[in-house]
């Protein structure tokens, strides 16, 4: 039965419309010589959605190369296919890459498993390139919060990577930890692990991500950030960190008003008060919100400083 199976693999290997190219990395390049390994597999439609794009792999455990040089008899060329859950792999005639996720593990005759679409983009870990695919930011509502007459949105978009488990990847996805992820064009954003399922199965590791804000100083280096705090220093700047409160004094003239302008996209500022004393007038500002950016003050259509606001 399991030979019947095989075989009736390879003829659609040949004939069957859904028939295609795998190009696969030989793990062991340095002894062939090739860096790429290519065989014929069956890549049949199974569930696509705007969410997430999958089909079924068929492909023999051993088969021949066909970019390997030939070596006799066709029979002879017959050499096992490296691949495995979390082992990514090109489909050749869409020029699109894909991972095993999940392996019926009751075929015998062949390999057999769901894979997903990865993203054009890797993720780096340790100086390595991790391909993967992503489910989710399917959210379609804003969370809104609101204390004291005050009122901001809750983020809450939410998604998933598969990604091959090694030791590599298991001890870098940790509850908590923020990380980098490349979007579909390669631009990296902020996310914030949820959790982590490394036991789902072999060689696969699921992570859930959640959105988190982005804070352009949390990965600069400690000298980075000496040389930005030389560089407010010289510029005059005032520098605060989120949630501060704020108090600014120059002097008073008639009829003149406070004005926040240049205000980096998502920062909530509130305008207090503003008192005037003698010849003396004091604005107070308070942050509403965890943004780091920078805004301008100005009075009397004069920019009198400029304000950066850091992490706490």
């Amino acid at each position: 039965m399991i030979e019947d199976k095989l075989k009736s693999l390879k003829k659609a290997l040949l004939y069957s419309y859904q028939a295609g190219t795998m190009i696969i990395e030989n793990p062991n390049k340095e002894e062939k010589g090739l860096p790429y390994l290519e065989f014929r597999c069956l890549m049949n439609p199974d569930k696509r959605t705007f969410d997430t794009d999958k089909m079924m792999l068929s492909v023999p455990f051993e088969d021949i190369c066909l970019n390997a040089p030939r070596i006799g008899r066709t029979s002879d060329g017959f050499v096992p296919v490296p691949i495995k859950c979390g082992r990514t792999f090109i489909w050749k005639e869409t020029s699109s890459r894909w991972i095993p996720v999940l392996q019926y593990i009751e075929e015998y005759a062949y390999f057999r498993a769901d894979v997903r679409r990865c993203y054009e983009f890797p993720i780096e870990i340790d100086g390595k390139q991790y391909y993967f695919a992503s489910v989710g930011e399917n959210e379609e509502i804003l969370e809104w919060r609101k204390h004291n007459r005050e009122e901001w949105n809750k983020m809450n978009y939410t998604r998933t990577l598969y990604l091959e488990r090694n030791e590599e990847t298991f001890n870098y996805f940790k509850r908590f930890k923020i990380i980098k992820v490349p979007n579909i064009f390669g631009e990296l954003e902020s996310w914030e692990v949820q959790a982590v399922a490394p036991n789902s199965t072999d060689d696969i590791l699921i992570v859930h991500l959640k959105e988190y804000f982005e804070n352009p100083y949390l990965d600069i280096s400690e000298s980075e950030k000496q040389k930005e705090q030389e560089r407010h220093e010289l510029d005059e700047d005032f520098v605060c960190t989120v949630y501060d409160s704020i108090e600014y004094t120059t002097k008073y003239i008639e009829n003149a008003v406070w004005s926040i302008e240049n205000k980096t996209p998502g920062l909530n500022i509130e305008i207090k008060d503003a008192i005037v004393r003698q010849n003396n007038t004091t604005i107070y500002i308070q942050l509403m919100n965890g943004k780091t950016g920078e805004f301008d003050l100005y009075y009397n259509n004069v920019k009198v400083k400029h304000i950066v606001i850091k992490p706490l």
